[in-house]
């Protein structure tokens, strides 16, 4: 009989957690836990072993603290080593954040912003712009896009940029698609021509080799010809791709880490050989990247680079002395190219839908960009947008509230000698804590009208202090990094597309709005998206003209 049978749950969860694997497996395991709170409480029993907690109080405690640490599931997916993520240790979290946190601290942050613009929103918008001539070319007046692929190639341009010293050209993967289109259409009659989709499918999906241009060098001079890599763009983002593929499936089967290689799939052995190949050129381009920074302060040069990458080599830990290696340093980049890319794909796109699903509310933050930024052409920057666009603001923690990429559960073990009393409820030594972002951000006691999307709850100054509930990063010792990076980019991202452009949905929406959890599929492996994006992430889109 579990030693949880006090706490609220199915019965049957007193004798084995079998259900919730189940719907782990189907990677609807969040949804199982909200749920799970809806009916029993936000304190929940779904194993003999296992409990579920939805509310902000309890989560914040079982987060305040290294008593609580990491479960093992972070070790299982650990497939580039121990990183501020996937570490258990607390002595190592402690270590790391001393080392890098300087590289995420807001004031660093901001330093980066030039390179936000320029490799990131700059480029999602040449792609906008291409996709809207080609389909002007074909008698069209709006092209039709895929924003879940145009933001997440963005975002993996903007984490490369920062992260890598170089972008990976991700967005020139659909730029290229997009300028084939149109060289199609200006070979022919509107007539002859059908509405194009330009990016309703994933570029590397393509069998063929990418042709888009070699990723731009961000972080050497221009005669500093070595430090280009000989991989191509898609090259690098099939590698990435497989890395990320390989994490996700060591999270659901960690006895595959413990195999030999050679008794697993064909398909798994070329994750793993994606994922030595990711890491060797990721070693490679630190090491070169470390060889030109010192031959910069050798030269008496001080071309500095406000970049992660920049920061990572110079980081030292001010207790120990201790610096990174160029593997330590890959596998922190690798993971936080892995944390911000689809993660900050999925709040643009689910901001976008949400807006779109409720006209009023889009036509208001238009209202407000278009009299705080009146030509439409400026380049809004993040102190200006959070300045200037509170309604934007909302919108953005409306959809970290109610659309998290972190939706799912983040587990945590009890205190190992003393076990822990929350909510009311003692929780033995042995037992898995399974945080449920999700369940906190739809708590009805927390949140009034929870499966609403209502960002005036954010607005004035009962929205400033509600802001604090939202836990989209999590919260406590463990908190993420990137939190400011990823705040920077979603702001500058959404600001500037919501300016210039006019977007619409390709159709009405099948369920009413208040039903937002009906009308998507969603999958959750480590983080929560969109199942078939490439069925339900594409948007008219126009140039604005007012």
């Amino acid at each position: 009989m579990s030693s949880l049978r006090h706490i609220p749950g199915p019965w049957y969860t007193k004798f084995t957690g079998i259900v919730r694997k189940y719907h782990a497996w189907r990677h609807k395991e969040h949804h199982y836990f909200i749920h799970l709170f809806e009916r029993y409480g936000p304190i929940v029993r779904v194993g003999p072993t296992k409990v579920g907690v939805g509310e902000i109080t309890m989560f914040r405690k079982m987060m305040s603290s290294h008593e609580m640490p990491k479960s093992q599931m972070y070790t299982d997916f650990s497939a580039v080593g121990e990183n501020i993520f996937t570490t258990r240790s607390p002595e190592f979290n402690k270590a790391r954040r001393r080392q890098i946190g300087p590289a995420f601290a807001s004031a660093y942050v901001r330093k980066m912003e030039p390179l936000i613009m320029s490799e990131g929103v700059d480029q999602v918008c040449r792609l906008f712009d291409t996709q809207i001539c080609a389909a002007k070319h074909m008698g069209q007046d709006r092209a039709v896009t895929n924003l879940y692929y145009a933001f997440t190639m963005m975002a993996t341009d903007v984490i490369s940029s920062l992260a890598y010293g170089r972008r990976f050209g991700a967005v020139d993967t659909l730029v290229t698609k997009a300028e084939a289109s149109l060289q199609l259409s200006q070979q022919s009659t509107p007539r002859q021509s059908q509405e194009t989709k330009v990016a309703s499918e994933a570029p590397l999906q393509q069998s063929q080799q990418s042709t888009a241009r070699p990723s731009q060098d961000l972080g050497v001079s221009e005669n500093h010809a070595s430090f280009e890599s000989q991989e191509t763009s898609h090259t690098v983002l099939e590698y990435m791709i497989g890395t990320m593929m390989l994490m996700g499936l060591m999270a659901e089967a960690p006895f595959i880490n413990a195999l030999p290689q050679r008794l697993l799939p064909q398909g798994i052995q070329r994750l793993f050989a994606l994922r030595d190949n990711f890491m060797r050129f990721t070693c490679t381009t630190v090491g070169q990247y470390r060889s030109w920074m010192a031959l910069q302060r050798t030269s008496g040069k001080s071309e500095a680079r406000n970049n992660i990458l920049s920061a990572y080599i110079s980081a030292q830990d001010p207790e120990t002395g201790a610096t990174l290696s160029d593997r330590e340093i890959a596998s922190e980049s690798t993971v936080l190219l892995a944390a911000g890319t689809d993660t900050t794909a999925n709040i643009m796109v689910n901001s976008v839908r949400l807006l779109l699903s409720h006209p009023e509310k889009y036509a208001r933050v238009r209202d407000e960009l278009r009299a705080a930024f009146p030509n439409g052409a400026e380049t809004i920057t993040y102190v200006t947008a959070i300045e200037k666009l509170p309604y934007l603001s909302a919108v953005i923690y409306e959809t970290l509230r109610l659309r998290a990429s972190t939706s799912g559960v983040w587990p945590r073990d009890a205190p190992r000698h003393s076990g822990v009393s929350i909510g009311g409820h003692f929780i033995p030594p042995g037992t898995v804590i399974c945080g449920s972002i999700g369940g906190v951000h739809l708590n009805p006691e927390t949140w009034p009208t929870p499966k609403l999307f209502v960002p005036e709850r954010f607005l004035g100054a009962e929205g400033e202090l509600r802001k604090r509930n939202v836990v989209a990063f999590s919260a406590g010792v463990r908190v993420c990094p990137g939190r400011h990076l990823a705040m920077m980019e979603l702001v500058m991202t959404l600001s500037t597309v919501l300016l210039k452009y006019d977007l619409d949905l390709i159709s009405s929406p099948a369920v009413p709005a208040t039903d937002y959890f009906a009308k998507v599929d969603e999958v959750c492996h480590i983080t929560t998206t969109f199942r078939h994006p490439e069925r339900d992430c594409n948007f008219y889109i126009s140039r604005n003209t007012c």
